[in-house]
């Protein structure tokens, strides 16, 4: 997820300050990303030297700036909703790396064994994640939010599919 971009979507919708922005944005995604205000005030200064944001009217009350989407911001904007993902799945999560260490030093009993302990923490953890999701799914749509369901639903599926990832080293463990 980009900040940068979702930063400049929200200004596009109307000038705020940055901690409008942080509000927002928590706000647009539910509170499944708790922005850093220091890491929006960043975004803020770098949109407005690339040309993409502009200050606003005067300093409100406590110092706040507010910023405004120029015409090259609502341009790179467009085209960043317009484009496709096509960056490759990072596969940075930290379970991925412990489950590749453990693997490497499962020659012996104990470390196997330390490898289906992980399994099967990591499996718990992944079906109160799904509980979890289908609950704020529920929220969202009867809160009249049917985007942020849909981001729930997308959470849903990719847990469904860390469970798959989870079966599939389970059954190489077993044909080993």
């Amino acid at each position: 997820m980009s900040l940068r971009f979702g930063i400049l979507g929200l200004i596009a919708e109307e000038p705020l300050h940055g901690y409008q922005v942080k509000q927002r944005f928590e706000e647009v995604l539910g509170g499944t990303w708790e922005v850093n205000i220091g890491s929006v005030y960043q975004t803020l200064q770098r949109l407005e030297r690339d040309g993409l944001v502009a200050t606003t009217g005067d300093r409100g009350d406590r110092g706040r700036q507010a910023y405004r989407v120029t015409d090259a911001g609502v341009s790179a904007l467009e085209e960043w909703l317009e484009d496709p993902e096509s960056q490759p799945q990072l596969l940075r999560e930290e379970v991925y790396m412990k489950l590749l260490l453990l693997g490497r030093r499962s020659n012996g009993s104990h470390s196997n064994g330390r490898l289906q302990r992980l399994l099967r923490r990591q499996r718990h953890v992944y079906l109160q994640r799904l509980r979890d999701l289908a609950d704020q799914e529920k929220i969202a749509r009867e809160g009249g939010r049917p985007q942020l369901a849909l981001l729930f639903k997308g959470g849903q599926l990719h847990t469904e599919a860390d469970l798959k990832f989870l079966d599939a080293v389970v059954e190489q463990m077993e044909s080993h």
